[in-house]
């Protein structure tokens, strides 16, 4: 079977996926590599998987704020593990849609 990213549409303009369901970690690793975040480390993955589970809750990703608080991890760390920012960062990586406002 053809790698998810490599089918055509598989991926908006921006470079987040346009269907959530396509996401796996080997997508997820993929994407990192296309964004210059590789190679996923565990702190990564902490941060994937808390945000993936926040966003089927709430239906949207969490700010940085409670990314840290519930992770343990600070802001800093967090924007050190994704310099991109959490909304181009993170959220593309956790397959989770384009945030309003993001540019």
């Amino acid at each position: 079977m053809e790698p998810v990213l490599s089918q055509p549409g598989s991926l908006d303009e921006d470079g987040f996926l346009v269907e959530m369901s396509t996401w796996s970690r080997d997508v997820a690793e993929e994407l990192a590599v296309r964004n210059d975040l590789a190679p996923l480390t565990e702190d990564h993955w902490l941060i994937i998987d808390y945000v993936r589970k926040y966003y089927v809750v709430h239906g949207h990703g969490p700010p940085i704020v409670k990314i840290a608080k519930e992770t343990g991890m600070s802001s800093e760390r967090i924007c050190t593990l994704f310099p991109c920012g959490v909304g181009r960062g993170c959220y593309r990586l956790a397959g989770l849609p384009r945030p309003s406002g993001c540019l």
